[in-house]
C-alpha cells in the first residue's frame, strides 16, 4: 500500500474511532446503545425544557409588578373598596369582615361571578386573586339578603 493510502486508512480508523467514543460518551446518559438517536432526543429535549423555563419564568416575572393590591372593608350592609375606579390588571384583594354579621365577598361581571369568598365571621380576612379586564364590576356579599339591604358596590375597571 502506499503511504498516502495509509495516511487515509489511518486518518479513516481514527475518525471512526473518535465518532465512536462521542457516541459513546452521548449513550452514556440514556444508557441504551443507540446512543446517536438519544443524544439527539437527549439535545432536542434539552432544548424543551429550557424554552418551556423562559416562557414559564416570564410571566411570573411580569405578573409581579403588574400585581395590585387592594382593601376591601365590609360591614353590615356595606361594602368599602376604597375606590370605585381600578385600573385593568392583576388584583390581590384582602377583604376584612369590620361587621358583626357573616359575609362573604363576590367580584361580579356581566352578571357572572368571577371571584368569590368564603363566608367570613366578624373580624375575619381572606385574601382573593383576580385578573381585572376593562369593564364595569360589582363587588358584593352574597350571603341572605344582604346584597338587596345595600351590599354592593359598582366598581369600573379600565
Amino acid at each position: 500500500m502506499s503511504p498516502i493510502k495509509v495516511r487515509q486508512a489511518t486518518a479513516a480508523s481514527t475518525l471512526a474511532l473518535a465518532l465512536g467514543v462521542l457516541a459513546a460518551c452521548g449513550g452514556s446518559d440514556s444508557g441504551d446503545a443507540a446512543s446517536s438517536s438519544s443524544s439527539s432526543s437527549s439535545s432536542s429535549s434539552s432544548t424543551a425544557p429550557s424554552s418551556s423555563s423562559a416562557p414559564a419564568a416570564a410571566p411570573t416575572t411580569s405578573a409581579a409588578p403588574q400585581a395590585q393590591t387592594l382593601a376591601v372593608a365590609e360591614a353590615d350592609f356595606t361594602i368599602d373598596p376604597g375606590t370605585t375606579n381600578l385600573t385593568a390588571g392583576d388584583y390581590t384583594i384582602t377583604v376584612t369582615n369590620n361587621g358583626r354579621a357573616t359575609h362573604d365577598f363576590v367580584v361580579e361581571q356581566n352578571g357572572a361571578d368571577v371571584a368569590k369568598s368564603d363566608a367570613l365571621g366578624p373580624g375575619e380576612s381572606t385574601t382573593l386573586t383576580v385578573t381585572l379586564q376593562p369593564g364595569s364590576y360589582v363587588f358584593y356579599c352574597s350571603i341572605g339578603n344582604h346584597r338587596r339591604m345595600g351590599m354592593e358596590t359598582d366598581v369600573t375597571v379600565s
